[in-house]
């Protein structure tokens, strides 16, 4: 189960919440903004990254966690993936448009097949994935034929971002799904503790340095 994070303009989720992100989607994460009248993406990023980065970006943005499933761990499969005729697996670029996904589609491999018969040019190998197969596909058909698969997905362009399947609203913010919560509750009770023991240690040494009663 991944998660993707769609923040307007002025919303930007804080450093607990990237980090509890990756501790329930720990296989590399994506982000795509707009600039220059185009989609710039990155991606294989970790939180620490992400929370310096994101607060430089002006406009929307995108961010997604990747779970790995179909394609296994691979930086490369991290989401977003351009709309092109290759769907390339670069770390970083621009495009006219990009697409997320949170689910899993299992037909993917049969769709490949029938969408080769209709290309002049052959299909890239791998690494491949559902959300890159999806690429290549909507490249052809349209965005439109996202509301005929699996999951929850964002198609984003330099003018606007569409949404397909059900969201949630949290912390300003939309999400495609809220498992993420309890590693934020989690993070903080950790830190908590930590402060604890800081404030325990501190009074503790203290006690070497008080006077001795007369």
């Amino acid at each position: 189960m991944c998660v993707i994070l769609v923040c307007a303009k002025n919303v930007r989720p804080s450093r607990d919440v990237l980090y509890a992100c990756h501790a329930a989607n720990p296989h590399g994460a994506g982000v795509a903004w707009r600039e220059g009248g185009r989609v710039r993406w990155g991606k294989n990023l970790g939180p620490g990254k992400l929370s310096v980065l994101l607060p430089k970006l002006e406009g929307e943005i995108i961010v997604h966690f990747r779970w790995a499933s179909v394609g296994g761990v691979d930086g490369r499969l991290c989401h977003p993936f351009p709309i092109t005729p290759k769907a390339n697996v670069s770390l970083s670029g621009n495009a006219e448009s990009v697409l997320f996904h949170n689910g899993t589609w299992g037909g993917y491999a049969d769709a490949l097949m029938r969408l080769e018969q209709h290309r002049d040019e052959p299909l890239p190998t791998r690494p491949m994935s559902d959300t890159r197969a999806a690429a290549l596909i909507v490249h052809t058909t349209g965005p439109n034929t996202l509301h005929k698969l699996p999951g929850r997905w964002v198609w984003m362009n330099a003018e606007r971002t569409q949404l397909y399947g059900q969201w949630e609203q949290w912390g300003g913010m939309l999400v495609s799904n809220s498992h993420f919560i309890h590693h934020i509750k989690r993070r903080s009770l950790r830190s908590k503790h930590t402060q604890s023991a800081d404030k325990r240690s501190r009074h503790q040494a203290d006690l070497f340095f008080m006077p001795d009663e007369a």
